[in-house]
């Protein structure tokens, strides 16, 4: 293991070249100034300077630094802020823990309480850190601080498109799902008026960049099969027919779970929730792990070809359960429905009861049938 200290900056003239000079004990340093315009840092003498012409963000400049070290040899990169928020005598920690775990990424976890962080910022982390947990099922107490220690081999193997402070958060997920470890390792840090006076975080714009991150992410934790994930995350290419496979055949594999997600999918399509099938199909096949493709396809059962006979179905259903007549095809009319909603409400529960229990039945057996084949 070979570490460069990084450490990105933004018109911290007056605390980059003391954080520098202290992580310079631990290491080579290398500072990245993000085209700062109150005049550049002066870093120590031993540390390495890169300069970008234009302020890009934080994503910008890390991935300025990561380059610079994979170029120069390196295969690890610890990163730290410029602000001095973080303890450059924590270093070792990361040193130590890499040297043990050379493939792991080692993430630093701030305790805010001793540190006095103001509330906001305490409140943000454990609203980034709830939607981590979402996303790729793994806990995380502090997914937003900067303190990291990122193997360049897993970097480079990443497909991360976010910039600026989202950069560092899509990095997180997608090496969880790409299969990495992620190791927390409590770091100290400090939190001064001046410190909070002087970032760089936009509340507003980032907090909204970040919003849409996790809108983007928390989709495809849901809706897209573990297998792909991993593989989009390091830009692996992965053929139609496999794509399908996955898709279809996510929790799949045993006869009652396939038939379970017929089941639910007509469920949800003949439930009286119109506008709202769907959802409510992908929604319960995800808390009862079952195959949501499956559960999508079933639940289009009330096409406009069988809606009418589907409204049929639970208005009659419904008028025989309340009064035991019958009531033929022709008599339903948009009158008769708004007069009779609550039969047909009720009906429509429970044809969507039988349907789905009948689709249950006849998917086990069919796959049972279909597995004592194969």
């Amino acid at each position: 293991m070979n570490a460069i200290l990084v450490i990105p900056c933004f018109n911290h003239g007056g605390t980059a070249a003391a954080v520098a000079r202290a992580a310079l004990a631990h290491g080579p340093v290398l500072l990245v100034d993000d085209g700062s315009t109150d005049g550049p840092p002066d870093p120590p003498p031993g540390v390495h300077r890169l300069r970008l012409d234009t302020n890009r963000g934080k994503g910008a400049a890390l991935r300025a630094g990561f380059r610079y070290a994979r170029d120069a040899g390196f295969t690890h990169a610890i990163t730290l802020d410029a602000d001095g928020q973080h303890d450059p005598d924590d270093i070792p920690r990361f040193l130590e823990a890499a040297a043990r775990q050379p493939d792991a990424l080692l993430v630093g976890v701030r305790d805010f309480v001793a540190a006095g962080a103001p509330a906001r910022r305490r409140r943000a982390n454990a609203f980034s850190s709830f939607w981590f947990r979402v996303e790729t099922g793994q806990p995380l107490a502090d997914t937003q601080c900067g303190f990291r220690c990122y193997p360049l081999d897993l970097v480079d193997r990443l497909v991360v498109r976010s910039e600026r402070y989202a950069f560092e958060l899509e990095v997180l997920v997608r090496a969880a799902w790409s299969g990495a470890r992620l190791v927390p390792v409590p770091v100290r840090c400090t939190y001064t008026s001046e410190q909070v006076r002087r970032s760089h975080f936009r509340p507003l714009l980032d907090t909204v960049r970040i919003a849409r991150l996790n809108s983007r992410l928390a989709m495809q934790a849901v809706l897209v099969p573990r297998p792909l994930r991993a593989a989009w995350s390091v830009g692996r290419a992965v053929s139609p027919r496999a794509t399908l496979r996955e898709f279809f055949g996510e929790h799949a594999h045993a006869p009652g779970r396939l038939a379970g997600a017929v089941g639910i999918g007509l469920f949800c399509g003949i439930a009286p929730i119109w506008g709202y099938q769907m959802l409510a199909a992908v929604a319960l096949s995800q808390w009862l792990r079952l195959n949501k493709a499956i559960a999508l396809v079933a639940s289009n059962i009330s096409i406009p070809p069988v809606a009418p006979l589907i409204l049929w179905g639970g208005l009659a259903l419904g008028h025989w359960l309340f009064t035991g007549q019958r009531l033929g095809f022709a008599a339903v009319t948009r009158d008769t429905v708004l007069e009779r909603a609550g039969e047909w409400f009720v009906g429509s529960i429970v044809l969507a009861l039988l349907a789905g229990a009948s689709g249950f039945v006849l998917s086990y057996a069919a796959a049972r049938w279909w597995g004592g084949r194969r």
